[in-house]
């Protein structure tokens, strides 16, 4: 089995609960309050700000060409998505240039100094399982939904946007590679490192699941 394959099955309960979550469930069914969506919307703009610094980190980690260009590649991914979000913010009347610190909920705080602290404490392979939870994760939620609903029926759909960026081909694409590269490295790891691997894997998913949640609760603090 594949490196990610492991990480998820040795995580398997909290990794359903990230991509099965309320949240996600009521995006789908049109059940989801606009102001839920809208607060989730913000703290996803921040967190992806501090995403894109996260692979300016896993750039630093980077022990090969091959690592860098990776790096560099997947930031960029974030970069030019970081505009089509800010696009989307734009478009619900929010100014994304003027969302700061004060902005940022606990939650995104804990989730965005968590992976920079794994990229500082650990090696290229850490920052890149730290990584890809969301990386992965979020292409997986947007396949299932687009499964079930097909395209014919998100015409009138009022979180069409999303739920077609994530479920595109080009970020089906992108999350595949992302997650064949971490599946390069199965069989360097020992099971040590597979151990360290799975308690980070097991420690961002939990905190996708909290972010999930505490959009739903529209909670800055904790």
């Amino acid at each position: 089995m594949m490196l990610f394959s492991n990480l998820i099955k040795e995580n398997q309960k909290i990794w359903d609960a990230y991509l099965h979550h309320d949240f996600v469930k009521k995006l789908e069914d049109k059940s989801l309050k606009q102001e839920n969506f809208l607060f989730y919307l913000k703290q996803d703009y921040i967190y992806l700000l501090n995403y894109a610094k996260c692979y300016a980190r896993l750039v630093l980690n980077s022990n090969t060409a091959k690592e860098l260009r990776f790096a560099m590649k997947f930031q960029n991914y974030i970069v030019e998505g970081e505009m089509e979000l800010h696009r989307a913010i734009l478009s619900l009347g929010i100014n994304g240039d003027e969302l700061d610190i004060k902005d940022e909920s606990l939650v995104n705080i804990a989730y965005s100094r968590y992976m920079l602290s794994v990229g500082e404490n650990g090696d290229f392979l850490d920052m890149l399982v730290a990584l890809s939870a969301c990386a992965i994760g979020y292409a997986k939620i947007g396949a299932e939904i687009i499964n079930r609903l097909k395209n014919e029926n998100l015409k009138d759909h009022p979180y069409k946007e999303w739920i077609l960026t994530y479920g595109s081909e080009n970020f089906q694409n992108e999350a595949k590679e992302f997650e064949d590269f971490v599946n390069s490295y199965t069989s360097s790891v020992s099971a040590q490192k597979f151990q360290k691997l799975s308690e980070i894997f097991h420690t961002v998913t939990r905190l996708e699941v909290a972010f999930w949640e505490h959009s739903l609760r529209m909670e800055l603090n904790l």
